[in-house]
């Protein structure tokens, strides 16, 4: 995981259709392959995860974490009762390579 601080544009990637519909000469030569973009997308993340992520972490608001619904789900049902999910909306994903 890369942490951008300038949003990359897509003209700056090679889509992967247009990738797999030509046989490379070198597979280091030319722009860098885009394989998925995903715009404003909302990531859900347990407590644990995100603590052991700073590049998410970093992203995440400063409120209270959500329960998934309950907030006393049984302990069966989730290995951690203590850990929360915490919604991160509005992050870009770019697949490249």
């Amino acid at each position: 995981m890369e942490i951008l601080h300038t949003p990359p544009t897509r003209d700056q990637y090679t889509p992967l259709s247009t990738h797999q519909s030509q046989t490379p000469s070198s597979f280091s030569a030319g722009p860098p392959i885009l394989h998925h973009y995903s715009p404003s997308t909302t990531l859900l993340i347990s407590s644990t995860d995100l603590k052991s992520t700073p590049a998410l972490a970093a992203l995440a608001p400063h409120t209270e974490p959500q329960t998934n619904g309950s907030a006393h789900a049984p302990s069966d049902d989730i290995p951690n009762p203590e850990d929360h999910e915490t919604k991160i909306e509005g992050v870009d994903i770019w697949v490249t390579s």
